[in-house]
């Protein structure tokens, strides 16, 4: 059933393709999922508004099917279910959520342990997850914790998955948006100009437009959204992760939620944020922007066919500086 804030978005949208010219303009397709919000834009083939009223019920449908597998903040869902069990055995998973799991560990071998879906214990300890926070955690929570972190605790054959540690817990948010924009470009590939957009992570299709997107200044006082740069993305995706947009400062120091499994510590770095620029997937940008972002071994970078990398730091003196991967394009 679409709600009456989804009618309003809908309406607004329809309303714009009826007033458009018959040179077919872009049309834009907004809404809310995974915490955060998505854009779909494209080039309608008819002035039916069905065609786009179609598109908008196969992007929410898209949505729904993944958050209910894959989402931490539904408490029904496949992933929530996984983590509340108190056993070992065999667990049963969905098809999308095997694609996204199989792929994580693809990472977590990549980065020698350091992109890792088991840290969710360890976020949630540290303050970003649902529960109330007060402090940092002391060192012997941190180690009692670390006892059940690590993905080589969890076992996975066939679209099942199982515990070695009952105690284990996953969460995919590091991936599953990425995935998400990746599904929905599949359903849509039909088009020939497509941009998809779930919470910063974007993939593009191009034949007659530019695409052009902003990379944020990784400042934690960037209220206004200020761009860094703006590049053209044409046939690629690409994706953030940085320290500057889930943090809380105690006794002026900063903690974010990008933590280090190994040690059990927020990433203690100048790295204010790393952009990643696939031409195989958005679920790769979006994977391989936490891995570099965790590791800070951006050398990797040049070894994989069709990646490159920016990287934003923070300067002594509250500027930052830009490193660029080979084939990362500029202004």
């Amino acid at each position: 059933m679409m709600t009456s804030a989804n009618r309003l978005v809908l309406s607004l949208i329809l309303l714009f393709f009826s007033c458009s010219t018959p040179q077919k303009e872009i049309v834009s397709i907004n809404g809310n999922t995974m915490g955060t919000t998505y854009t779909v834009k494209f080039f309608p083939m008819t002035n039916n508004s069905s065609e786009i009223e179609k598109n908008y019920i196969l992007i929410e449908e898209i949505l729904k099917d993944i958050n209910q597998q894959m989402s931490t903040y539904i408490p029904s869902s496949e992933i929530s279910t996984f983590n509340k069990l108190e056993s070992t055995d065999w667990f049963v998973i969905s098809e999308d959520f095997s694609v996204v799991l199989e792929q994580s560990f693809k990472y977590y071998d990549l980065s020698d342990g350091l992109y890792d879906i088991t840290v969710m214990p360890l976020v949630n300890l540290w303050g970003f997850g649902p529960d109330i926070f007060e402090s940092p955690p002391s060192n012997a929570m941190i180690d009692s914790v670390k006892a059940f972190i690590g993905q080589d605790l969890i076992d996975f054959e066939n679209q099942r998955i199982r515990k070695k540690d009952s105690r284990v817990q996953i969460d995919l948010s590091s991936i599953a948006k990425g995935y998400a924009v990746d599904k929905i470009y599949n359903a849509l590939n039909k088009y020939e100009d497509l941009f998809i957009e779930i919470g910063g992570e974007i993939r593009t299709k191009s034949k007659t437009k530019d695409w052009k997107i902003g990379i944020n200044t990784p400042s934690i006082t960037n209220f206004e959204n200020d761009i860094e740069l703006v590049i053209s993305l044409n046939n690629l995706s690409i994706a953030t992760s940085g320290n500057y947009r889930n943090f809380y400062i105690i006794d002026e120091k900063l903690y974010h939620h990008e933590i280090n499994p190994k040690t059990g510590y927020p990433i203690s770095s100048n790295l204010g944020s790393v952009s990643v620029i696939s031409n195989q997937s958005c679920l790769d940008a979006d994977a391989l922007s936490t891995t570099f972002f965790t590791s800070d071994n951006f050398e990797i970078i040049e070894t994989l066919n069709g990646t490159e990398s920016l990287s934003i730091l923070l300067n002594e003196d509250e500027t930052f500086s830009k490193i660029f991967s080979s084939g990362f394009p500029r202004n």
